[in-house]
């Protein structure tokens, strides 16, 4: 008797869940009702799933649809619509709020509108893409030059002081402050960033499909599902964002505000139309994901070009002999200078190719449903753009596999962006919020290191290209010993 009631509500539930999926969606894997498909983390599950289903194709997490875009025009036809504009909501992104989602990278419609509305204006105001910041980030890059000296003569890991260096550009900008290049304080919330970015498969699990933790046993979780480390993270994110915001309420100037922080207070107090979503926790959490942005993708690039160097050591010294051509040694190369370093701009867009640090692209989702090559993309579906799909597509890229600068080079030998299946930064209507600086960055901080010190393996050692697989959404380089010699 109970066994066939068992069987009837289980097929109910199952007849349930069929009728109610939609239809007409991109071919993918099979799916087990309520729990979806093959979990899809790496890019290298995305590429034999494209070669099976297409450039477009569906897997499932729990409730959760989720779209992969793997061809350059479609990855830019989808990303300019209005209904690809949101992001997924992710309870582990709002820890530090209490749930309530806030900030600029995570949130949607008229909340994100506003906030980025605001960021940029304020960015800009105060230098973002303009050459007088040139001045902040010459100074960070010479401070980086006499750091390195410290590493030269003997094998070392790469020196944490790039990522200090990278993230004062624009701390600087958001609220007056520079950490000295061997801050520990800022070195450990770092670390926390990069634990929680290499989280386990189980994590993300769990935060996506709830019920899934009813069956691991309590005593079990906090290991399992790092929620100590969850925790810190939340915490020391929250201490620190919470002491710059009382030191800038405590120091404004409503008349005289110095940087992003003072900007946000005083339309916070003024009641400004703009700050209509406008809360001290709100500040914190766009202090968050300026803080995470400005030091983790370019601090990331800067170590591939180092490594892409050591390992090219002919492309270096081509490199480095065009700038000892165009730049004195006793100045660094800036802005000025770039129009006749060509070199160095194909160098650091053929290691962005390569590299493709967010293979996968970030996650966008459907605020409404859509149609698109001829499927149904229902509303509240994630997806990805794999640009890494499209930096090695032979069908714009000649032996994509080479580590070749001449394809950002014409004939006469002048830099020459190629556009077409080239994605080295987001894109569509949430493309990164920092692009300019970012680009800017790279190329001072490139030029300076390549102008003063030269890279390769230790002795008996080989440079290692494979990407660090701990968190294969996000293409690090691995862990390894550099020799840094500086150039006289």
């Amino acid at each position: 008797m109970w066994l066939e009631v068992v069987l009837f509500v289980v097929l109910v539930v199952l007849l349930r869940y069929w009728f109610l999926r939609p239809k007409g969606m991109p071919p993918g894997p099979l799916v087990i009702p309520y729990l979806g498909s093959t979990p899809i983390f790496s890019v290298n599950q995305v590429r034999p799933l494209r070669k099976k289903y297409g450039d477009i194709f569906r897997t499932e997490l729990g409730s959760h649809k989720i779209m992969f875009l793997c061809n350059y025009r479609l990855i830019m036809e989808a990303f300019s619509k209005q209904e690809m504009a949101d992001r997924p909501f992710m309870p582990m992104c709002n820890r530090m709020t209490d749930g309530v989602v806030a900030g600029v990278i995570m949130t949607n419609g008229e909340r994100w509108q506003n906030a980025r509305n605001f960021l940029l204006r304020n960015l800009k105001d105060l230098g973002m893409g303009k050459t007088y910041l040139e001045d902040a980030i010459l100074q960070e890059a010479n401070m980086l030059v006499e750091d390195l000296k410290t590493y030269t003569g003997a094998p070392t890991p790469f020196p944490k002081s790039i990522n200090i260096a990278v993230l004062n550009v624009v701390w600087q900008m958001v609220a007056s402050k520079r950490y000295d290049l061997a801050d520990e304080e800022v070195m450990s919330l770092m670390k926390l960033m990069k634990d929680f970015e290499n989280m386990p498969a189980l994590v993300m699990l769990c935060e996506n499909i709830p019920w899934l933790k009813m069956f691991i046993p309590k005593f079990l979780r906090g290991s399992l599902l790092h929620e100590d480390m969850l925790n810190n993270l939340n915490n020391e994110s929250i201490r620190l964002t919470r002491e710059m915001v009382a030191e800038h309420r405590a120091e404004l100037d409503p008349d005289n505000p110095r940087d992003v922080v003072d900007q946000y207070l005083v339309a916070m107090d003024s009641k400004d139309d703009i700050a209509k979503f406008f809360s001290e926790k709100d500040l914190m959490r766009n202090m968050m994901d300026l803080f995470f942005a400005a030091f983790d993708s370019t601090s990331s690039m800067l170590r591939w070009i180092i490594l892409y160097m050591a390992k090219y050591p002919e492309v270096q010294r081509r490199v480095q002999q065009q700038i000892d051509d165009v730049v004195s040694r006793d100045t660094l190369p800036s802005t000025q200078h770039k129009s006749r370093l060509p070199v160095v701009e194909a160098m650091i867009h053929e290691v962005l190719r390569q590299s493709s640090i967010i293979p996968l692209g970030f996650t966008h989702a459907t605020n409404s449903d859509l149609h698109l090559e001829g499927y149904f993309i229902p509303k509240g579906s994630w997806v990805f753009g794999c640009t890494v799909c499209c930096n090695e597509d032979p069908q714009y890229w000649m032996e994509p596999d080479q580590f070749n600068i001449d394809r950002f080079l014409d004939a006469e030998g002048n830099f020459s962006a190629q556009k077409e299946g080239f994605l080295p930064f987001g894109l569509g209507r949430r493309s990164c919020l920092g692009e300019a600086l970012a680009r800017m960055e790279l190329y001072v901080f490139t030029a300076a290191i390549l102008q003063n010190f030269s890279f390769s393996a230790p002795e008996g050692c080989e440079i290692d290209l494979e990407h660090d697989n701990k968190n294969p959404c996000f293409l690090r380089s691995k862990e390894q010993n550099i020799l840094i010699s500086l150039r006289i």
